[in-house]
C-alpha cells in the first residue's frame, strides 16, 4: 500500500485514552495510511514488538527512552510504503490534520517540535549521560524531543537501517537524542518548528484548550 501521508502510531498498552486519542487521529487524517506498533498489548491488526526479538531486546534496557528501537521493529515488519511519515506516541491528541499543521514545512525532510544543541543547552539531561560515544558521532550530537517527528521516507530509511546495522544502545540515554543524531550523520538534520498556539509540550492538561491544533502530552481521557 502506498500512499502520500503514513502515520506511525507508538503504544504500550490498550486502554480508553490509547484508543481515544487513536481515533481523535484517525478523523482529521481520514486520507492517512495508519499502522500501530506495541511494545506491550497490540491492536487488532496492528504490530508488536515481539515480532522482532533482537530489536525487543534492545528495546527493553531502557523502555521508557526507546521508542526509536519500537519504530525499527515496525521497520523491519511494515507493509505500508508512505511518501511522509508522522510518528507519534501514543500520548497525541489531534484537533487538526497533519497535512494542514505542517504545511509551511512540508517538504522537510524531518521536522521536530524542539531540538537540543550541545553548544546551546549543555545542561539538557541526555547530552550529559554519554558513555563511549563514538567520535564519528560527535559532530552530529543533536536531541529532537519529544518524540513527534514528521519525516520522509528516505530519511526514516536511513535513520533505521543504521541504527540496526550500529545499535549503540551503551553510547545514548534516550532516543530523542539517539535517533535524532543518526538522523543528522545521515544527513537529515531535524528542524524545529512551533507554529502559533503550539501546544507540544510538556504539560498535563486538566481540559483542552479549543485550538484547532496537536496537543502533546495527552495522558487523560479528552471528550471530542
Amino acid at each position: 500500500m502506498r500512499g502520500k501521508l503514513g502515520i506511525l502510531f507508538l503504544h504500550h498498552d490498550v486502554n480508553v485514552i490509547v484508543l481515544n486519542n487513536l481515533q481523535s487521529i484517525r478523523e482529521h487524517n481520514p486520507d492517512a495510511v495508519i499502522a500501530t506498533i506495541s511494545a506491550g498489548e497490540a491492536l487488532p491488526k496492528g504490530y508488536s514488538i515481539d515480532s522482532t526479538p533482537e530489536v525487543k531486546a534492545r528495546h527493553s534496557v531502557m523502555p521508557k527512552r526507546s521508542s526509536d528501537w519500537i519504530v525499527c521493529s515496525w521497520f523491519l515488519q511494515r507493509n505500508e510504503k508512505c511518501e511522509k511519515w508522522w510518528i507519534v506516541e501514543w500520548d497525541t491528541f489531534c484537533r487538526t490534520s497533519v497535512q494542514d499543521y505542517y504545511m509551511p514545512v512540508w517538504h522537510f525532510p524531518f521536522v521536530a517540535s524542539n531540538v537540543r544543541l550541545p553548544y546551546r543547552e549543555p545542561k539538557w539531561a541526555w547530552f550529559r549521560n554519554l558513555i563511549g560515544i563514538p567520535t564519528e558521532y560527535l559532530p552530529h550530537l543533536i536531541g529532537a524531543p519529544p518524540f513527534l517527528y514528521l519525516i520522509s521516507d528516505e530519511a526514516l530509511t536511513a535513520i533505521c537501517t543504521e541504527l540496526l546495522k550500529k545499535p549503540l544502545d551503551f553510547c545514548f540515554g534516550n532516543g530523542e537524542l539517539r535517533f535524532a543524531t543518526i538522523a543528522k550523520k545521515c544527513g537529515f538534520t531535524p528542524c524545529a518548528y512551533s507554529p502559533p498556539n503550539d501546544q507540544i509540550t510538556w504539560i498535563n492538561w486538566g481540559t483542552l484548550a479549543e485550538f484547532k491544533t496537536i496537543f502533546h502530552p495527552v495522558k487523560h481521557y479528552v471528550n471530542k
